[in-house]
């Protein structure tokens, strides 16, 4: 594309937001261009045209020009600008751009607005001890945020232009000497290789960076956290940053990062230890509860202890409808109630959960619909659900968790045993950015522990840290 006053003209067409207009200065007419919203008039004013007017008289155009590259135009980015491509970009990224007629050259000034929406704490990784700012929509603004956790001259960013129509900036995060050069590679080879027209949606990011496999757990790891953006990438991992999401992306991921808790490094290692084990063990409850009540209440009576049976059979009675389409309804219901109070605003949301769980869910033991073993069951594995950290990853425990149980009503422990290996397979080969997914469990272990380690000093024992409680 030419760089002429027609063609970046012609490139915007009728839109009410390109403002296009001729400036005088030494002398000679300019000129000038910019989106309206994009930048700040009184920053063109004082920083672009007031210079050019004043402090460049009597100059040739070819010395406008370099004079004004060279900061008689005081303002604090000036970049030339050679291609008409390229003074598009500049316009669409907050740049005031100044024609020079009959020159093949122009500048950018950068003359960005400051209307941003402010930091603020954590939506959904809440914290009691940690930081409590989190990303926005501005990247500038979270590179920002993320220089102030991490004060090093390693911290690199490479940036990158992604979709065709939206030209969404994106940022790659690592740390020089410490994140794995191949990663960064093939991070970086991955963004430049989409041809892509949009990657302005957190599914668009997701499904494109991970090649859209065809699987419900999650390739890619999201925080709203800058502490722990910082701390993963001092790990060696790489963060992707996107210009309009107020978020970011960590690879690889594994199972045993999906399941650390962003609180877990503000408590003391025994006491984060020993909530990551029941984080564990709420895991395989919510996972396997459902399955096994439909196997044994259905296939295994024998198998439970006479007491416990007597109450399952009691609380089976006169109900019109079998174990599996109990705990299937009961399961489909706690989804739908879920997907009501995410729809609504938020106090409201709050009610229909209460008015559902409570009220619903007792009067549909009282009319002899459900048993209250099986509304026992499903609401135990739904609670457990809740304690998983991250949101992606509990959506596709619940998909399992329905698979499971319609797994273990086809043919008992054999059907869910069958069900539960499929889904070890599964998992085993999966990869994310070339790790093991099931790291800490795998040979190929890539990060994360079910016990988290004790921070010490390089230059400190493991057992000599706290000398025992000692200050």
């Amino acid at each position: 594309m030419e760089l002429t006053a027609a063609a970046i003209e012609a490139a915007f067409g009728e839109t009410g937001d390109f403002v296009a207009r001729e400036v005088e200065a030494a002398g000679w007419r300019l000129r000038l261009y910019f989106i309206d919203g994009l930048v700040t008039g009184g920053t063109i004013s004082e920083y672009v045209l007031r210079p050019l007017a004043q402090a460049l008289t009597g100059a040739t155009m070819g010395q406008l020009v370099e004079r004004a590259e060279r900061g008689a135009v005081y303002n604090a980015v000036c970049v030339r600008v050679t291609d008409g491509a390229d003074a598009l970009s500049k316009l669409l990224n907050g740049f005031a751009v100044v024609l020079f007629p009959g020159e093949k050259t122009a500048l950018a000034f950068e003359a960005k607005t400051t209307v941003n929406r402010s930091t603020g704490a954590p939506q959904v990784e809440n914290t009691v001890k940690g930081a409590k700012d989190a990303f926005n929509e501005n990247m500038r603004i979270n590179t920002g945020l993320i220089r102030r956790h991490m004060r090093s001259e390693k911290l690199r960013f490479t940036q990158l232009v992604v979709g065709t129509q939206t030209a969404t900036n994106v940022s790659v995060a690592w740390v020089d000497g410490v994140t794995d050069p191949e990663l960064i590679e093939r991070t970086v080879q991955r963004l430049k290789s989409l041809d892509v027209d949009s990657l302005a949606t957190t599914a668009a990011a997701e499904e494109y960076l991970t090649g859209s496999r065809k699987t419900a757990f999650p390739l890619l790891q999201y925080t709203e956290r800058t502490d722990r953006f910082v701390t993963a990438l001092l790990a060696g991992r790489v963060g992707i940053l996107i210009d309009g999401l107020p978020l970011a992306y960590l690879a690889p991921v594994n199972l045993g990062r999906l399941m650390d808790s962003p609180e877990d490094l503000s408590r003391d290692f025994v006491s984060a230890s020993a909530l990551r084990v029941l984080r564990y063990a709420a895991l395989l409850v919510t996972l396997l509860l459902p399955g096994l009540y439909v196997a044994m209440a259905a296939f295994h009576q024998e198998m439970l202890p006479t007491a416990l049976l007597q109450s399952v059979i009691e609380s089976k009675q006169n109900v019109p409808f079998p174990t599996i389409i109990e705990v299937l309804f009961l399961l489909l219901a706690f989804e739908i109630l879920q997907e009501a109070g995410l729809q609504l605003p938020q106090s409201i949301g709050q009610t229909v959960s209460i008015i559902g769980g409570l009220v619903v869910g007792s009067a549909a033991v009282e009319a002899k619909l459900i048993s209250p073993a099986a509304l026992i069951a499903v609401s135990v594995a739904g609670i457990c659900g809740f304690a998983l950290p991250g949101r992606d990853f509990a959506d596709a425990i619940r998909i399992w968790r329905l698979v499971l149980a319609v797994a273990a009503s086809i043919a008992g422990l054999f059907g869910l045993t069958a069900a539960v290996l499929l889904l070890v397979a599964r998992l085993a080969g999966l990869q994310s950015y070339g790790a093991a997914y099931l790291a800490p469990f795998s040979a190929a272990s890539g990060g994360g522990a079910i016990l988290r380690k004790r921070l010490v000093t390089r230059n400190q024992k493991p057992e000599d840290a706290g000398q025992e409680g000692k200050p």
